[in-house]
């Protein structure tokens, strides 16, 4: 058996891990903000099969995110368990992101499916460097404090990403489009998931020596692989983590959908497409003040109450929005950019909500599958993602929306409906069932690491 002494978590290894969030975020952002939009105002793909392309790609997507955390247990490749992804999978997720912003001259229907398919393989890619990074957070740090340091960087720089994305993303389409926007786009995803390779190799050069190739992984007392029969029973034994993924679900839901929204907001109910990047830098600015001070608020609430108060601010958000009219842009981003800094505590534990379900997993089975279960972290998004593709898409349908249409007051107003409605039953859903059944407290997580430890 190869044992490795434990290394020191140094800030330069922290700050490397959550450097991967800003390179990734930025090429993730423009698909969440903008493909919608893409397929159909550029790619001239009806509201209604832009929303059956989205669910179908995505429901992929979301499938895929199971079988790659799986193949990340089981399959050791010469670079480590988790570090070997982070350097093979970026450089095809390029590839196909890239992709996916094309606008070839094909007949409609083969126009969907190409593009379709460009979203599936290249979020299959997205979801083997995505996992292993997130699987890595148990391995470059041996204890919760450790753990929720390399969460609460990981979102820190996820924010700053989106302050950079609101001033840089449209400037960009509108400087390289030069009228083509379909141009424009093309252009400015290219250099983003350029640099999303950067950032993951990055950290695969800085965190040599934590993850380390051990050709007996898999057998005696070494065996981290997992059987499908013991992946479903990290799932359905995990009552935290069942908990976790649905709730999570639902707030991914929530957040998309919005991201997917605003371009027609802005375009349709405001009138100014560019005011999106007004929205989304001060949004990001709340987002990053949010997650310097989260660190105090998690400190004094302890995770699970910090979670429910920023579950439940966001459904307050768009209370008001919708109470004050919902066609004010000053009144949106105040009240987004309020929401943002308050709920940004409740982000920036998430990861570290999952590596306590794998505690509570390993006690309960008595098997670590941390990075199967690290994997689950990406599935509420796949599932929001879904979700929100087909709420927006039919949503959309469902108001009559046509681009080629005037725009009348009956549009405007179901925009606001699908605005303010869709965030507001989320949050009240997912406030109450974290409240009700999430268990795992602070002092808990320790017990059962000591417990786990043990054993």
């Amino acid at each position: 058996m190869i044992t490795v002494e434990p290394k020191k978590v140094t800030s330069k290894l922290i700050n490397s891990y959550g450097l991967v969030d800003f390179t990734f975020n930025l090429m993730m952002m423009v698909a969440v903000s903008y493909y919608a939009y893409f397929l159909t105002d550029i790619a001239m793909i009806s509201a209604a099969t832009m929303g059956t392309i989205l669910l179908i790609a995505r429901i992929c997507d979301m499938i895929s995110v199971p079988i790659t955390g799986g193949i990340i247990q089981s399959v050791q490749l010469k670079w480590g368990q988790f570090r070997s992804w982070i350097l093979v999978a970026p450089p095809l997720t390029c590839i196909f992101f890239i992709l996916m912003f094309t606008n070839p001259s094909f007949d409609p229907a083969i126009k969907a499916i190409f593009l379709g398919t460009c979203y599936v393989i290249a979020h299959v890619c997205v979801n083997l460097a995505f996992n292993a990074h997130m699987g890595m957070m148990g391995i470059l740090g041996r204890t919760p404090t450790d753990q929720l340091k390399l969460s609460q960087r990981k979102i820190q720089f996820q924010t700053a990403s989106s302050i950079v994305f609101a001033l840089t993303c449209m400037p960009l389409v509108r400087f390289f489009g030069m009228g083509d926007e379909g141009r424009g786009f093309l252009i400015t995803v290219t250099i983003f998931a350029v640099i999303q390779v950067l950032g993951y190799w990055n950290l695969f050069r800085i965190s040599e020596g934590y993850d380390v190739y051990n050709p007996n992984k898999n057998t005696g007392k070494d065996r981290t692989s997992l059987s499908i029969k013991e992946m479903f029973e990290q799932i359905y034994m995990n009552s935290q983590l069942m908990t976790l993924l649905f709730v999570n679900s639902m707030t991914s839901m929530s957040m998309f959908a919005i991201s997917a929204l605003l371009s027609y907001y802005y375009k349709y109910v405001i009138g100014n497409l560019d005011m999106i990047s007004v929205h989304l830098f001060f949004m990001s600015l709340s987002s990053f003040a949010g997650s310097l001070l989260a660190p105090l608020i998690v400190k004094k609430l302890g995770k699970k109450p910090t979670f429910i108060f920023s579950t439940s601010i966001n459904g307050i958000v768009y209370i008001i929005l919708r109470l004050t009219g919902g066609r004010d842009p000053a009144i949106f981003i105040a009240l987004v950019s309020i929401g943002a800094l308050l709920g940004a505590s409740g982000m920036s534990i998430g990861p570290a909500l999952y590596s306590d379900t794998v505690e509570y997993g390993r006690w309960k089975t008595g098997k670590d599958g941390r990075a199967f279960i690290m994997s689950m972290f990406s599935m509420p998004v796949k599932i929001g993602v879904a979700l929100s593709g087909a709420v927006v898409g039919y949503g959309l349908a469902l108001i009559g929306y046509d681009p080629t249409s005037e725009v009348t007051a009956e549009l405007v107003n179901g925009i606001v409906n699908l605005t303010t409605l869709i965030p507001i039953i989320c949050s009240i859903v997912s406030a109450l069932l974290f409240a009700l059944f999430y268990k795992l407290t602070d002092e808990k997580v320790v017990e059962l690491i000591k417990l786990n430890e043990e054993n």
